[in-house]
């Protein structure tokens, strides 16, 4: 299984460039097939940018043809993925599900 680390309680604009660098070379030699899950229980400050950091994970995810699960999101993260019309991270598997 890929080893992407949990989200942490802060995954904000402040934070994001760190995570993106430490996912990009977590996937980098992988060659796992299935979803990657990623403990998203933490989470308690989330804006705009660290939704988006999920979808870019979760569009990488799915050019690999393998999807991403959120295990356990805390209810700010929820919260920030309706107000942005993203609802569909929450789903298990979601990469594979992503709307066009």
């Amino acid at each position: 299984m890929t080893a992407i680390p949990a989200l942490p309680p802060q995954l904000t604009i402040h934070n994001v460039g760190d995570l993106r660098a430490e996912w990009l070379a977590a996937l980098a030699d992988d060659a796992t097939e299935g979803a990657v899950d990623v403990a998203a229980d933490r989470v308690v400050d989330v804006d705009a940018a660290g939704v988006q950091l999920l979808v870019s994970l979760s569009q990488s995810l799915a050019r690999r043809a393998r999807g991403m699960r959120l295990v356990e999101p805390s209810a700010g993260l929820a919260a920030a993925c309706a107000a942005l019309g993203l609802s569909w991270l929450l789903a298990d598997s979601a990469a594979m599900e992503m709307p066009e």
